[in-house]
């Protein structure tokens, strides 16, 4: 919500091979955002062209160009003029910047007069010209600066360890640190507890909806889910840039309560007789979407806590995720091996596809065309989302005699192209990376870079990545701690962990803005860490 319009926002991918399934969108976008590279002229040449696209299709335009690497001294090659005319000439406007925010208010105000703005899409198409397809695009660049609503942006520091600063230490906490041990600085600082049930997944969501607080939706072994209100602390808050929350106006909310936990109950999901196996937010954030071994995928209202739709499998349904270029239909798996492409509007199956055993992870890549579906025998199938409604498969990688449990996407970063967590079985997470070769873009290969010691033979692990420093693997384990080990180019996957569950870990999660992290356990324990802060307490 922007000024309390409320804006449905779709990142798509510039790619050329994307461009039929993102110009579907474009008739019933009100704005379509192009986003370029200043510093690269095929990426500026193509943008034009999708410009002219946009327009045709009914929507208005605003041409963005990302400064990111001119900011860093590379030379600029696109004709700033060029694009203000052209930009006008389809009923747009140029603008240049590294925060995507700021042209998404000055189109919202523009768009004031009308009505039809409101509870309209906008889409946001990036272009990457670059050759080097594992180096982050344009949009991807402009969209991480809109992550600095977060106070994102003084990431990299590895001396520091995983996770941000976010609560003051006493000088009692400061006399017991370990010199040297950044990691005694990872203090457990909550517990949850709703049933002695095991937890089975946990997720943060609405993370830039409300000032005051986040959620953490939490789901268990005996089909319970329970979503928590998290308020932020005093430094969480002042890392926050000054963007409008419109929520602050429900007071019943808008404070933690008295008893100084920090922590509330926002709804409990009740409905679901078994496990649940998977649980994630919509686009919107203001439904979850849960599966389970009762062989159905539900539908939940947030705030509610109401059941909104029920989806029945003829078997368990193991894990789910919606089409990144079409959030109204979702693709499941089911113990049968069947992967199913459902219509969330009106429960349509639109595809159907066998695979050669059940798939226990779904996870798309950050172009949203590739699909990685990991196994119970260790391999993964890469599917291509080849238009809005079907899947078609591409290849095959055996990677583990164990299953895998979890996949996690990374995207390019620090000089390193963009890779997977995976979690197996066979006491292994595994970092692949993903290869894109000719055509650009094109998901070609999977290779494994290094696999990591995680305590895993029989509970569905899950793990997490946190971009502190260049990066962190976080994973449960079933010998009671969580594992932590930094990707950084020369830290040969040093090893930490964090010791307080006395059952083993089988879910972790960080949120976004990288302040804390969440572990669940085989007897219902979720536990919060975060890192403390002792910069005001002076030598």
């Amino acid at each position: 919500t922007i000024d309390g319009s409320a804006i449905k926002f779709l990142d798509c991918s510039g790619q050329a091979r994307a461009q039929n399934m993102v110009k579907e969108w474009f008739p019933r976008s009100n704005w379509v955002f192009v986003v370029y590279d200043m510093c690269n002229k095929e990426s500026f040449d193509y943008a034009l062209q999708m410009v002219g696209w946009a327009h045709e299709a009914g929507a208005r335009v605003v041409l963005f160009g990302n400064r990111f690497n001119a900011d860093q001294g590379q030379p600029v090659q696109a004709d700033l003029m060029m694009a203000k005319d052209v930009a006008a000439r389809n009923n747009g406007f140029a603008y240049e910047s590294v925060s995507l925010f700021d042209a998404v208010k000055m189109a919202m105000n523009q768009g004031d007069d009308d009505e039809s703005v409101v509870g309209r899409t906008s889409t946001a198409a990036g272009i990457d010209g670059s050759p080097d397809v594992n180096r982050r695009s344009s949009i991807t660049d402009a969209l991480n600066n809109v992550k600095s609503w977060f106070g994102g942006n003084d990431r990299g520091r590895a001396s520091q360890g995983v996770l941000r600063p976010s609560l003051k230490g006493t000088r009692a906490m400061k006399q017991q640190r370990r010199d040297g041990d950044v990691n005694s600085d990872l203090r457990p600082v909550q517990e949850l507890q709703d049933s002695e049930s095991a937890v089975t997944c946990i997720c943060f969501g609405q993370e830039r909806l409300h000032k005051a607080y986040i959620l953490l939706a939490t789901a268990s072994k005996d089909g319970t889910v329970v979503i928590y209100r998290c308020y932020r602390t005093e430094m969480e808050i002042s890392f926050l840039s000054d963007q409008d929350y419109p929520q602050e106006d429900d007071s019943a909310f808008s404070a933690p309560p008295p008893d100084h936990s920090n922590i509330a109950v926002h709804s409990k999901l009740v409905g679901h007789s078994r496990a649940i196996t998977s649980i994630f937010f919509n686009l919107l954030e203001d439904q979850l979407v849960t599966t389970s071994i009762d062989k159905s995928v539900r539908f939940w209202g947030i705030d509610s806590g109401e059941m909104l739709k029920v989806f029945t499998d003829s078997s368990p349904v193991p894990v789910a995720t919606f089409l990144p270029f079409n959030p109204q239909v979702f693709v499941a798996a089911n113990s049968n091996a069947v992967l199913r492409l459902v219509n969330v509007q009106n429960g349509m199956v639109l595809q159907k596809l066998k695979v050669e055993t059940e798939v226990r992870a779904l996870k798309f890549d950050d172009t949203g065309l590739f699909l990685l579906a990991g196994t119970k025998s260790g391999s993964i199938h890469v599917l291509e989302a080849s238009d809005n409604t079907s899947l078609k498969f591409k290849f095959k990688v055996q990677l583990a005699r164990g299953g895998v449990t979890c996949i996690c996407f990374v995207p390019a970063n620090y000089g390193m192209p963009a890779c997977l967590l995976v979690n197996t079985s066979d006491s292994n997470a595994t970092i692949i990376d993903c290869i894109y070769g000719s055509p650009a873009g094109v998901l070609t290969n999977l290779t494994v870079r290094s696999r990591v010691r995680v305590a895993h033979s029989l509970l569905p692990l899950k793990c997490c990545y946190s971009p502190s420093g260049q990066g962190y693997l976080i994973s449960g384990s079933e010998d009671k701690e969580v594992y932590i080990y930094s990707l950084a180019k020369g830290s040969n996957y040093k090893m930490q962990y964090l010791k307080h569950h006395q059952v083993p870990v089988v879910a972790v999660a960080v949120n976004m803005q990288d302040t804390v992290i969440a572990s669940a356990d085989s007897l219902g324990r979720i536990v919060l860490w975060r890192r403390m802060d002792f910069s005001h307490i002076p030598e």
